[in-house]
């Protein structure tokens, strides 16, 4: 992972791949590079990770995403969700052959914008489901 900022030769601590992986996030919101703040990681130690230059968009895209984390944590708090449950190798190549025709960056940016938007689009989308869960 390289510094954002060209000429930067700030030492990183590059020993957490968790929190490389949250920076990552953040510097892939949006291809819009207007600068309305910058963000700065540090790992554990306080060794500078990274930093990420922020446009006003980033900042929505990021408040609203995390909102909706926050409001699953909280929903799901005290549920028991199942781990990394296998796949029915079978379901997943048919789901696979089913969303291959998906627009997934179309339906993310919806989603950024307008929620029930993006939610109206996919159900659209996959109506043919048959109730069964047949594709």
């Amino acid at each position: 992972m390289q510094n954002p900022m060209p000429g930067d030769d700030r030492p990183t601590d590059e020993s957490q791949p968790l929190i490389l992986d949250l920076l990552a996030a953040f510097l892939g919101l949006s291809d819009d590079t207007d600068n309305a703040g910058r963000l700065m990681l540090l790992g554990p130690t306080g060794a500078f990770v990274g930093d990420a230059s922020l446009s006003a968009r980033d900042m929505q895209i990021a408040i609203k995403a995390l909102a909706a984390a926050k409001a699953l944590t909280e929903a799901t708090r005290g549920m028991e969700l199942p781990g990394d449950a296998p796949l029915d190798a079978k379901l997943e190549a048919e789901l696979e052959e089913y969303c291959i025709g998906l627009d997934t960056d179309y339906l993310v940016q919806l989603a950024a914008e307008d929620p029930a938007a993006a939610v109206a689009e996919f159900d659209e989308i996959t109506s043919d489901i048959d109730t069964d869960g047949q594709l």
